[in-house]
């Protein structure tokens, strides 16, 4: 999948009409609360195929928001309840260039939508039952991580298909969880005294072998990341606050870590964040020699609810004009932008 580098929303939850432009393959999004920067991830999880979007969508529903229940009227919680329009059905649409749309036709009054895909909207449901877990549906691809979760064990799953066998890419994680972990020696999977198989982690003189679900926020976070980026390889991956569970004496190391594996593996990332740290140590690993090459694909996004146009806005600035406004202490994350 070709990066995308524009982007339109309408309908979508708070926006009724939203826009992004020069979007690089390095996009950080800011702004102030509940001025819509999840949202923003939440809709770009939207791809040419409507199925897949659904899928996505309910599965955002059920694993990150906590539904009990999956059903068609749950698709309220995507459309826009401001458009003057809402009552009498409005069309969810998504835009992206390199071009492609998809729209979806919501009924408001009977709680129906209308897809341009198959298989119909009951089998979807079927498969997406309670008792499904974010392991069994990761096959369809959600490139989205909530700040919220910790470790799951989906993750030795996706390790054991995507990773333990495939010796170059297990020795490249290695090196990289080492900013975090110096000991590190390996991962592997066991099952013992466990319902679930669990990854565990093999440190230097450091016995026994420890499940990595009892180390720190920032190392399950980076494991995290860089999991998904192998497995998103190509596309794009979208990290609700970046930053959360990560220490400030980690950043750059945590930031050239992030963007070399994206660079590898050719991700466009999408990430939020609320830290003014996050912010300076993203900017001065991009001023490092090895990194320089670089700095034209990173965008920061300054997301403002605008007084003029009565909508969500996304300032878009470039490396170098980020650059200039974490040196001179400009705030760029929505709260002084008028």
């Amino acid at each position: 999948m070709a990066h995308i580098t524009s982007f339109t929303a309408q309908n979508f939850k708070r926006f009724e009409h939203f826009e992004m432009h020069n979007i690089g393959q390095f996009n950080l999004i800011v702004g102030d609360n509940n001025v819509g920067k999840t949202s923003v991830l939440e809709a770009l999880l939207i791809t040419k195929s409507a199925e897949v979007w659904r899928w996505r969508m309910l599965t955002a529903l059920m694993v990150f928001r906590r539904f009990d229940r999956i059903n068609t009227s749950y698709l309220d919680y995507f459309a826009n309840r401001n458009n003057p329009e809402w009552k009498k059905g409005i069309t969810i649409k998504f835009a992206c260039d390199p071009s492609y749309t998809v729209e979806i036709k919501y009924d408001s009054i009977n709680g129906k939508a209308e897809w341009s895909c198959e298989p119909p909207f009951s089998q979807i449901e079927d498969k997406l039952s309670v008792s499904n877990t974010y392991g069994s549906i990761h096959a369809f691809i959600m490139p989205y991580l909530p700040f919220f979760n910790g470790y799951e064990h989906y993750l030795a799953k996706v390790f054991e298909d995507e990773i333990q066998t495939r010796t170059t890419l297990r020795e490249q994680l290695i090196q990289d969880m080492k900013v975090l972990l110096p000991k590190l020696i390996n991962f592997d999977i066991r099952t013992k005294d466990s319902a679930d198989p669990y990854l565990i982690v093999y440190q230097h003189g450091v016995d026994p072998a420890l499940p990595l679900g009892v180390f720190g926020d920032g190392v399950i976070k980076l494991f995290r990341i860089l999991i998904e980026i192998i497995v998103h390889s190509g596309n794009r991956l979208m990290i609700d606050e970046i930053d959360s569970g990560v220490h400030i004496d980690h950043f750059r190391d945590f930031w050239r870590t992030v963007l070399k594996a994206a660079i590898t593996h050719d991700v466009q990332l999408f990430a939020t964040t609320h830290n003014w740290e996050c912010l300076e140590a993203f900017k001065e690993v991009l001023e490092e020699p090895e990194m320089q090459e670089f700095q034209a694909r990173a965008r920061c996004f300054t997301l403002i609810d605008s007084p003029v146009t009565k909508r969500v806005e996304a300032i878009c600035s470039t490396f170098e004009q980020f650059e200039t406004a974490v040196e001179n202490g400009t705030e760029l994350r929505g709260g002084a932008i008028v």
